[in-house]
């Protein structure tokens, strides 16, 4: 008995040194990671390796030119066997934060003119002129974490226009991209990061992130659930889209609840994030890029939101949320149309995440 003790008291011992965080990691992440084999991951042997492969050379497009990418993306140019390539040049780092959690978005799809109407009343902004963007060195990070946003008021900076008085017609004197006939469809436009716009004249009007008025983010779904328009258990896009459209009496009350207003940019084709490259549904995700860098492969394991089977899949870094916080945290980009509408509404649950790190800066990190 005493030596099964003992036996016992070192497996534990072991056990708790395993999962110690590990430092190699903090030139490139706030986060708590610790290395694991390929073997820890689920369904690793059940991926789509072509897929995958040909995803991560379209990721080098825009992240090769970045040190932590150049030499592991000039070597996937030839490459053929994308299970072993990722095997070979890759170490995986499970992410030990327990405040995990996988949400969902898509690409909107709204209606509008480039002409102000009864029909079209609602205007769709980009970028203000007066807008001014304050970005610190990353020396001030552990006070300030994003960057400052406002404006010039006799020769001072003030905060910029709130959603709220944006919404009583702050911006008249900026010209709108375009109108749209909705605004809470015009809301989670802004809350997913891009779109499209199906214009009168048979067009289509593809926008993109531009930038943001400076105010965090403010879940109107949990202002819902304060007020006790909505229980916290049936909490969805679409339940939150349903009441909003059911009570038209409270919807500026409930979309200025959250101060945050998102500008756009006219793009030349469908959803792309902040890397710069049209989202792939499915491999594409929104993360906070202090802790995961953009372009970077991801493992992650969670649940699919409709029929909730397993979803253990390679992702990549390719697009930023201002919502997205954390090691263990990110956006699943599910695509356009009624089905990923859906999948996106309903996605929310809990996430194990794993960060693929090229053995390449790993080297250079021990020198």
């Amino acid at each position: 008995m005493k030596y099964l003790i003992t036996l016992l008291s070192f497996l534990l011992l072991f056990t708790a040194c395993s999962t110690k965080a590990t430092d190699r990691l903090n030139v490139i992440s706030y986060g708590q990671y610790h290395e694991v084999p390929f073997n820890d991951l689920p369904s690793w042997e059940e991926e789509d390796f072509d897929d995958v492969l040909k995803t991560f050379q379209m990721t080098c497009e825009k992240s090769s030119r970045k040190a932590l990418f150049v030499k592991t993306c000039s070597l996937a140019d030839s490459v053929k066997d994308g299970k072993t390539f990722f095997e070979e040049n890759f170490t995986p780092f499970v992410a030990l934060s327990e405040e995990s959690l996988a949400t969902g978005y898509y690409e909107p799809t709204l209606e509008g003119s480039y002409t102000k109407s009864d029909q079209f009343p609602y205007a769709v902004y980009g970028v203000p002129d007066d807008l001014i963007k304050i970005e610190l060195p990353k020396e001030y990070n552990d006070l300030i974490r994003r960057p400052v946003r406002g404006r010039l008021l006799d020769g001072r900076i003030v905060p910029y226009y709130s959603r709220q008085e944006i919404a009583h017609n702050a911006l008249e004197s900026q010209t709108p991209l375009c109108y749209v006939n909705d605004k809470i469809s015009l809301f989670f436009l802004q809350v997913q990061g891009s779109g499209r716009v199906l214009l009168d004249d048979n067009s289509s009007l593809y926008l993109g992130y531009g930038d943001q008025n400076g105010f965090p983010y403010a879940s109107i779904g949990k202002e819902m659930i304060n007020k006790g328009y909505i229980e916290k258990e049936n909490v969805s896009l679409g339940a939150i889209y349903d009441y909003l459209h059911e009570h038209p009496q409270e919807v500026d009350m409930i979309l200025n609840s959250n101060p945050s207003y998102v500008f756009f940019k006219k793009r030349q084709k469908a959803a792309s994030g902040a890397l710069g490259l049209t989202l792939k549904a499915g491999r594409s995700v929104a993360v906070d890029k202090k802790n995961i860098p953009l372009g970077m492969p991801l493992f992650i394991s969670t649940r699919e939101p409709v029929s909730k089977a397993r979803y253990e899949k390679m992702v990549f870094a390719h697009d930023t949320g201002s919502a997205i916080k954390g090691e263990s945290r990110l956006d699943i980009f599910f695509g356009s149309g009624e089905m990923a509408k859906r999948q996106a509404g309903l996605m929310k649950d809990k996430l194990k995440l794993w960060i693929l790190v090229p053995n390449d800066y790993l080297i250079q990190s021990k020198e």
